[in-house]
């Protein structure tokens, strides 16, 4: 048995995000763990660099020459501290959210949402870190 799209969203309304997992709604602000989140959990099996995860909503300019070893390394630690952090948020507030995703979630320099086959889950996204746009930066 699957647990649908239709039971689990992320939805960004302004400063804050409403998540629905099950059947349960929760409300958090805004946090660029949880942009972080969306984007792994929209993109279900599949590798993605925290460099990558670290620019979505950046601006597009230019960054100065440095040694992409040193990125890469400052990329894994915030995007990991985020991503937990963000989890840890959750967990508080919704442990078996919190345990699916801390089961589910992968960090490092390359970061995956790897739900159980066993039990599939398919999220509906909406907001601008699910479509691709900017976001603001977090405070």
């Amino acid at each position: 048995m699957s647990v649908t799209a239709s039971h689990c969203a992320f939805r960004r309304e302004g400063e804050y995000w409403t998540i629905v997992y099950r059947g349960t709604v929760l409300r958090l602000r805004d946090v660029k763990g949880l942009r972080y989140l969306v984007v792994l959990l929209s993109r279900p099996g599949e590798r993605v660099a925290a460099v990558e995860l670290m620019r979505q909503g950046q601006a597009a300019e230019p960054a100065p020459q440095r040694d992409a070893l040193l990125d890469v390394e400052r990329a894994r630690s915030a995007v990991t501290k985020r991503i937990k952090s963000a989890i840890q948020r959750i967990t508080y507030y919704y442990p078996a959210l919190g345990y699916h995703l801390t089961a589910s979630i992968r960090t490092g320099a390359w970061c995956v949402y790897q739900p159980d086959p066993a039990w599939p889950v398919e999220w509906a996204m909406a907001g601008a870190a699910a479509d691709g746009g900017s976001t603001p930066s977090e405070t």
